[in-house]
């Protein structure tokens, strides 16, 4: 069917009209719970009471207002970010996407490094477009294959601007490298004055059972890329920074502007999501439902090893990979039919619920995919 829509991906023929909490509901009154919370941003699920109070009270005082003033409700959240962030006496900016604020935060490390490259594990995600754009033509950014330490050693750090480090996601895979590897590599990294940058666009606010995925590990990142989860669907971003990094700005001069760079819409939002997650104890529900959701999927694993290859997950980011012969594209679209949206990449099966997600949902998709297979 033909849509005024560009066709930059597949879209399901299928038109949504209402989303609230883990639930989605077409315009064929079929109800879907959502495994995936949106594109991986509502956190505390689609339409959440909280957030639209915030915004139907902010859109009556200012929801935009240039880079003239300075602004309180700004000030306030990246003290909150910061906080949570365990960056005592940081900075942050505001911007729109997650993709905006990778490259943002890459072009301060060529900026005060005054190097060119960029370090990736492979298989992880920087950003749509700009410096971490996938392209044979981007020869400024390195891969480093995933656990491989003996690999570390054939790199010449003193050529690299920022090791950007995605704990989690890996274009959809859900693929967590071990702690020696990752907090080796962050010894060799700063060792050469490069910049740690943690990216948790998709792995921030709650979705590992922590604040943060980078909080798994004893890495201090020097910038940390947030979005999605922040504006828990509304588009806002940002780009924190270390004191240390922070006294650099005042010794060499950086000036970057954008339209929407430090909009009050998104900060009232910002604060309300960090607040919530902080009155519902959302951290602690969300690794102690991902560790039911992982024993849930740990049994499908043992009662069907000749299908399932193995199964990954960290609070409420979890995956099956399936073995070759498997047809996950069928498992996927049969979820579907049954009322579920799941995530597929390759063989494997992806799930980022809301973290409001309840128990009964979660055994719900175990018993489809049970009876699926």
């Amino acid at each position: 069917m033909t849509t005024p829509i560009i066709p930059f991906y597949k879209r399901l023929d299928k038109v949504i009209v209402k989303a609230k909490d883990c639930l989605i509901y077409d315009s064929e009154g079929n109800q879907y719970i959502d495994f995936e919370s949106g594109d991986w941003a509502a956190n505390l699920g689609h339409s959440n009471d909280r957030i639209i109070k915030v915004i139907q009270d902010q859109i009556e005082l200012i929801i935009h207002d240039g880079l003239q003033f300075r602004n309180k409700e700004a000030e306030d959240l990246s003290v909150a970010l910061l906080e949570i962030l365990r960056m005592p006496g940081g900075q942050s900016v505001f911007l729109n996407s997650g993709s905006e604020a990778v490259n943002l935060g890459i072009t301060l490390a060529k900026f005060f490094t005054k190097r060119n490259k960029v370090l990736k594990i492979d298989q992880s995600f920087i950003s749509a477009y700009g410096h971490g754009q996938i392209s044979v033509d981007n020869e400024r950014l390195l891969n480093i294959p995933i656990d491989k330490i003996d690999a570390i050693s054939q790199y010449d750090f003193q050529q690299i601007a920022a090791f950007v480090f995605e704990p989690g996601n890996s274009k959809g895979l859900i693929q967590f490298p071990t702690a020696e590897f990752v907090e080796t590599l962050a010894i060799a990294i700063k060792k050469s004055g490069c910049l740690l940058i943690a990216n948790e666009v998709t792995t921030g606010f709650g979705r590992t059972g922590k604040w943060f995925a980078s909080q798994h590990y004893t890495i201090k990142p020097d910038i940390i890329i947030t979005g999605k989860g922040l504006g828990n669907g509304y588009p806002i971003s940002a780009v924190s920074i270390t004191d240390r990094i922070s006294i650099m700005f005042e010794q060499d001069n950086f000036r970057y502007a954008q339209s929407h760079q430090n909009d009050p819409l998104g900060f009232a939002i910002g604060l309300a999501v960090i607040k919530t997650i902080q009155e519902l104890g959302l951290i602690k529900s969300s690794l102690e439902k991902g560790e039911y959701f992982r024993e849930a999927l740990n049994n499908l694993q043992s009662k069907y090893p000749e299908k399932i290859k193995e199964t990954r997950a960290r609070g409420l980011m979890l995956a099956i990979e399936f073995h070759a012969p498997v047809d996950v594209e069928e498992i996927y679209d049969q979820l579907l039919v049954g009322g579920f949206i799941t995530g597929i990449k390759n063989k494997t099966l992806r799930f980022m619920p809301p973290l409001v997600i309840t128990k009964t949902d979660i055994d719900k998709l175990i018993n489809s995919i049970d009876n699926i297979l």
